[in-house]
């Protein structure tokens, strides 16, 4: 299956500790340091994770950027600049974003950092792709900018994928008490799939 070996193959790569592991100490440290920030971050007073919450600016902004670009071919200023704005929005959501995914990150280990280390640097990968499209758009080459941001939007769906499968397979963010078996807070999901192709 993909998604088993998209995700074996990054946790095999041990090489990601050497990057991983003084960036950690380096948050952790910051965040020792400033405990209200560190609360913050870690959404202490939403009762879970603020990352999740965060993602969606990003996420939702940069959809809306793709229609309206999309829209705007061949049509109006008017769309042009409502994508222009939508996709900035996204950016500066995106990196307010990142303090706080780099504030959970900062407390995983194994092969959770591994993976959240590659989400981190694929996130990054699309800030530079939007920001280069904000450029590109300003000076005229909004084509090329359509382009760069379409690259993000792919991309972000993969880094967004890994940032699921960071919650639901290793349990980043998700509190110790929460495994608990609650059977009367949730439908069995079936382990056969769905629908059949039949």
């Amino acid at each position: 299956m993909i998604r088993t070996a998209v995700l074996s193959g990054i946790e095999e790569q041990d090489w990601i500790d050497r990057m991983a592991d003084p960036l950690q100490r380096g948050i952790r440290s910051v965040l020792r340091r400033a405990p209200t920030v560190a609360k913050v971050l870690h959404g202490k007073f939403l009762g879970h994770p603020l990352h999740p919450v965060l993602v969606t600016i990003p996420i939702g902004a940069w959809s809306c950027a793709l229609v309206l670009d999309l829209a705007g071919i061949g049509r109006g200023r008017r769309l042009h600049r409502g994508a222009d704005a939508t996709a900035a929005i996204g950016l500066g959501g995106a990196l307010v974003a990142a303090f706080a995914g780099l504030a959970d990150w900062s407390t995983t280990l194994g092969s959770a950092k591994r993976i959240g280390f590659v989400h981190g640097a694929m996130n990054l990968a699309i800030a530079g792709l939007y920001g280069a499209s904000l450029a590109s758009r300003a000076i005229g080459l909004r084509p090329l900018g359509i382009a760069l941001s379409t690259a993000g939007f792919g991309l972000a769906g993969a880094s967004g994928w890994l940032g699921g499968e960071l919650i639901y397979r290793y349990g980043v963010g998700v509190g110790n008490d929460a495994c608990e078996r609650r059977p009367e807070t949730q439908v069995p999901v079936p382990e056969a799939p769905i629908a059949d192709a039949g």
